[in-house]
C-alpha cells in the first residue's frame, strides 16, 4: 500500500511523515523540498506476535505501508497555491491520499500566509485534484476525437469516450470522480488515468497542543466531505523520539490513546477497505494485505502467482480458534479446519494454506 501525504506548504506534512516513519526529514520553516520523502512502516499487528509464539518460526513478517511525503503546493504570483505537474504525476502512483491541514498558529506563518483556515485549505486542495483530472480528461478526449477522424474506432474506445465525457460533466461541476457512482466497466476503462479525485482521501487536522481536542466544529464540517482525524503534529513527532514507557505517560497527558503510527495505519486500512490474512509455519509467520471481498484465488496469487495458477483448494481456519485452542490438531478435532474453493471470500484474520499443482 502506498499512502501519499499532501497539503499546502508548512501545513505539517513532513512533521507527520517523521512521526510515522521515525525519520528526520527536514522540517525547516523556510526550505521547501522538491522531491518526495519516502519511508516504509511496519503495520503493527499483535496477531503476528501471538501466532509466532505458537509456531516459533524462523522469521515473522508484518505487512507494510509505504508513506510518501510529497512536495507542497506551489504559490504563484497571485498567491494562489497549486500542485505542480511533477507533484500530480507522482501522486497518481499512490493508493490513497492523506491531506494535511494546518490548524495551528505560528507568528511567521500567520504573517506571511495568514491565520490557519483548514476548511478553506481543504477546498483548495480538493479543487486542485479536480482541475488535474479535467486536464487529463480533456487531453484524452481530444486524442480520441482525432483518432475517430482518422477512422480508428472500436468498442473499447467508444466506451472510454462515453465514460470520460460523463466524468468531465461532473468534474466541471466540481464533483470528484469517486462520487459519480461509476459502474465496474466504466471504472475499468479509466483505471489507467489514475484520477486524483477518484482516489480515497483522508484528512488529517494538524493541531497544536493548546487546541488539540477542541475543534469539534471544524471536524464536523470536514467529516461531511471526507474521513477526518486530528493530529498534534509537533507533539507526536517529539513523542516518536521517546522510549515507549515515557511516550505512554505523555500520551495520557494530552488524552491520546494510540500513537500516530497506529491511528493513521488503521485509518488507511479502513479507507481502502483492506484486510489481512496469514500464512504460518516453522519457516515464517506472515501477514498479507488484500481488499475486503477478495476471494481465495486472489489471496493465493498474492502469495505467489504459481499458487493462483495451479490452485486446487485453500485450507483455512480462523485466528481466534488457533489462539483459543492452541494447535492445529485441536482445531481439526473441533471440526474448525475447512477446505474452501476459489470463490471463498477471505475474512480478516483467516489463516490459509494453499493446495496447488503446477
Amino acid at each position: 500500500m502506498k499512502l501519499g501525504i499532501t497539503g499546502k506548504a508548512k501545513s505539517g506534512k513532513t512533521t507527520l511523515f517523521n512521526a510515522v516513519t521515525g525519520q528526520n526529514a527536514d522540517i525547516s520553516l523556510y526550505d521547501v523540498k522538491n522531491e518526495p520523502n519516502m519511508g516504509v512502516v511496519i503495520v503493527p499487528d499483535e496477531r503476528i506476535e501471538h501466532l509466532s509464539k505458537i509456531y516459533q518460526p524462523k522469521k515473522s513478517i508484518y505487512a507494510t505501508i509505504e508513506f510518501l511525503d510529497f512536495p507542497p503546493m506551489t504559490e504563484d504570483t497571485e498567491n494562489r497555491e497549486f500542485l505542480t505537474p511533477a507533484s500530480m504525476a507522482l501522486l497518481k502512483n499512490t493508493d490513497a491520499l492523506a491531506v494535511i491541514l494546518r490548524n495551528f498558529s505560528n507568528p511567521i506563518l500567520d504573517e506571511t500566509k495568514g491565520k490557519s483556515d483548514a476548511i478553506s485549505d481543504l477546498n483548495d486542495i480538493l479543487l486542485e485534484f479536480i482541475y488535474s483530472d479535467i486536464l487529463i480528461t480533456e487531453k484524452r478526449l481530444e486524442k480520441i476525437e482525432l483518432n475517430f477522424k482518422r477512422g480508428v474506432k472500436d468498442a473499447t474506445t467508444l466506451m472510454e469516450e462515453k465514460t470520460l465525457k460523463k466524468c468531465l460533466e461532473y468534474l466541471h461541476k466540481e464533483i470528484p470522480v469517486r462520487e459519480i457512482g461509476l459502474a465496474e466497466d466504466e471504472l475499468k476503462v479509466i483505471k489507467g488515468f489514475h484520477f486524483l479525485s477518484l482516489k480515497p482521501v483522508m484528512v488529517i487536522l494538524n493541531s497544536d497542543e493548546n487546541n488539540f481536542g477542541q475543534n469539534t466544529e471544524i471536524i464536523e464540517k470536514i467529516s461531511k466531505t471526507a474521513p477526518i482525524y486530528e493530529f498534534a503534529g509537533k507533539f507526536e513527532f517529539e513523542l516518536s523520539l521517546l522510549p515507549a514507557e515515557e511516550a505512554l505517560l505523555f500520551m495520557e497527558e494530552i488524552n491520546i490513546t494510540e500513537s500516530a503510527v497506529n491511528r493513521i495505519i488503521k485509518n488507511a486500512y479502513d479507507l481502502l477497505g483492506y484486510i489481512c490474512f496469514f500464512t504460518v509455519g516453522d519457516d515464517e509467520v506472515r501477514a498479507w494485505t488484500i481488499e475486503k471481498g477478495d476471494n481465495a484465488l486472489t489471496a493465493a496469487g498474492k502469495i505467489h502467482t504459481d499458487l493462483a495458477r495451479g490452485f486446487i483448494r485453500a485450507e483455512t481456519f480462523k485466528y481466534p480458534d488457533i489462539i483459543s485452542l492452541g494447535s492445529e490438531k485441536a482445531i481439526r478435532e473441533k471440526g474448525l479446519y475447512r477446505l474452501e474453493g476459489k470463490s471463498y471470500i477471505v475474512q480478516d484474520g483467516d489463516i490459509i494454506f494453499v493446495r496447488f499443482n503446477v
